[in-house]
């Protein structure tokens, strides 16, 4: 049995998509502070009970920005804004509140709590808006208050509602909620969320995790370059026209490392490339930043390489020392060192635990390590196992969330001689990459291509849309006046925004009720860069670009519940 330790970094990525509307100072959607109550602040929390474990978190900007709006800058999202008076609510308010205030896991969270459930029995167990509405007449004044208080203290970390008075009295009382009660449990919630950004900051001057940046809105930064670098690994695929603006790439990643120094007082050292799309181009751009590494998958390393990472039945690696280790990869006449994670174990946590009891999953991550150290007998050279992932969204398939696992995870790695988990800087600096890749492939985690992102109808005309207005800026550029620079400045923001990775993700995957309203927002943006110039906008903007299906009916902006809240500085 080999004696070597093994070596493993945990990299959680936190991030939500841009749901401000800037021209209403509200948020369009509520994930960024429901994650914060639920995921963001005590995935850094739970660390002060294992002081031996170490961890790297990738924070957003745009995640961080709209943390900071919710605490700074009093915008709010719709689902504050429906919680007004239950006697006040209009029939639309409530219609909204019986579609959307059920948004979590039905199985794992909502039939844990007696009284939720029935009232998601009443609603029919439906997420349509057409068959909502047949039940808004089952519901009393004291429903809606009781569905008001469920959904925003479901969405408040289990540990932090157990060890919670207050919330755990909520709990026990199930239903006839207070007025009092709801104000004081939305309080919670902004109480919740002001840790978030100082408790990350605390664990990173103590050394215990790394804190690292991605490109400001996220955008797939190879498509900013060139869009059309994405036929590298997707030959004859149908592209819209050529967007090919590297400048916005380097103000991406420069307004990332602004936003970092900010906040955490020092420059980050890792770059989470936004889905883990990477190309050769993007390397100088991270160079130049400063940035001492970065990340991918391991399906890029395999193309990159022209290598198979081999796995057995059971889904052990056999040729662990390829995968398991940094590289340094060339692009561009520069170089950085790139780690890649197990594709395999990271969805295993994501995908595949959440069957399994918390102990016994932690049990079977735990056994598949000491698999790798196997495999790898008594190599020379120390080895590294990354796992990456998204750092929110598993949680709620989990029975009871996150905590049962993650604890008996830490526990168990805590207490074993041969495991040691490390920051991802840590590593490199006593371990070095030895090993060179000269030509990175072009690819991100799915599939290691970009089509995610691009050539399908509806995701080439958002980059359509969005070129016509960047050229737009180009043109208006060539102007010479003296509000020109403001101006710029202030239809790049937006295209800045638009440029993000999330439209076009969510445009061909999600119910049309949900894409809807994210797609307007697009559209909103590029309205507001011709707005910004002073130029007529395309009448194309004006009409959506996603259609409700057979029997679905268009989607309407939501009804506002008070006035509309400007917010100071947002109004881009």
């Amino acid at each position: 049995m080999p004696q070597n330790v093994l070596y493993i970094a945990f990299v959680w990525n936190q991030h939500q998509p841009y749901y401000l509307d800037t021209g209403r100072g509200e948020f369009i959607m509520p994930w960024v502070r429901l994650h914060a109550t639920k995921d963001y602040y005590q995935m850094a929390a739970i660390l002060k009970n294992y002081p031996q474990i170490k961890q790297t978190f990738s924070l957003s900007p745009s995640l961080l920005e709209q943390i900071e709006g919710y605490l700074y800058n009093n915008a709010v999202d719709y689902y504050l804004k429906v919680m007004k008076r239950a006697g006040d609510l209009n029939e639309g308010e409530k219609r909204f509140l019986l579609q959307h205030f059920f948004d979590i896991q039905w199985e794992r969270v909502i039939d844990r709590h007696n009284y939720y459930r029935q009232l998601l029995e009443r609603q029919g167990r439906v997420t349509e808006p057409e068959e909502v509405e047949k039940a808004l007449k089952k519901y009393t004044t004291q429903d809606y208050l009781d569905l008001q208080i469920w959904f925003n203290l479901v969405w408040i970390d289990p540990e932090i509602r157990e060890k919670d008075l207050f919330l755990s009295g909520l709990v026990e009382k199930g239903r006839n909620f207070k007025e009092e009660e709801k104000e004081e449990l939305i309080n919670y919630h902004y109480s919740i969320m002001e840790k978030v950004i100082p408790e990350h900051r605390r664990l990173q001057e103590k050394r215990q995790i790394e804190i690292i940046t991605t490109a400001y809105y996220h955008p797939i930064l190879p498509l900013l370059l060139d869009n059309h670098s994405a036929l590298r690994a997707s030959p004859g695929l149908a592209l819209p026209d050529r967007f090919k603006f590297p400048e916005d790439a380097r103000a991406q990643v420069a307004m990332a490392v602004r936003e970092y120094l900010r906040l955490f007082g020092e420059k980050p050292r890792g770059f989470w490339p936004p889905e883990m799309a990477v190309s050769p181009e993007i390397i100088p751009l991270l160079v130049d930043e400063g940035f001492r590494w970065t990340i991918s998958d391991e399906q890029i390393l395999c193309k990159s390489m022209n290598v198979e990472i081999y796995r057995d039945g059971y889904g052990h690696v056999l040729n662990p020392d390829v995968l398991y280790r940094p590289y340094i990869v060339r692009g561009e006449g520069t170089e950085i060192p790139v780690i890649f994670r197990d594709h395999h174990l990271s969805d295993r946590i994501g995908f595949v635990y959440q069957h399994m009891s918390g102990r016994n999953a932690a049990g079977d991550l735990i056994h598949r390590l000491h698999k790798i150290r196997e495999h790898l007998g008594n190599s020379p050279d120390n080895h590294l196992v990354t796992l990456a992932l998204d750092g929110e969204n598993a949680w709620e398939w989990y029975p009871g969330d996150k905590g049962e696992f993650l604890h008996h995870l830490y526990q168990g790695i805590s207490a074993d001689p041969f495991l040691e988990t490390v920051t991802v800087s840590e590593f490199l600096e006593k371990n070095p990459p030895k090993r060179c890749i000269a030509h990175p492939a072009t690819g991100s985690w799915v599939d290691h291509s970009l089509t995610r992102w691009i050539g399908t109808e509806n995701k080439n005309i958002l980059w359509n849309y969005l070129l016509e207005a960047r050229k737009a800026i180009q043109k208006y550029e060539e102007k010479d006046n003296a509000k020109q620079k403001e101006a710029v400045n202030r239809a790049l923001q937006n295209i800045y925004i638009a440029e993000g990775s999330d439209y076009a993700w969510w445009i061909d995957s999600m119910p049309y009720y949900l894409t809807a309203p994210f797609e307007a927002l697009f559209r909103k943006h590029l309205l507001r860069v011709y707005s910004s110039l002073d130029l007529d906008p395309p009448a194309y903007l004006y009409e959506p670009i996603v259609l409700p299906g057979p029997g679905e009916k268009p989607w309407e902006e939501y009804p506002l519940s008070g006035p509309v809240c400007i917010v100071p500085g947002w109004n881009t």
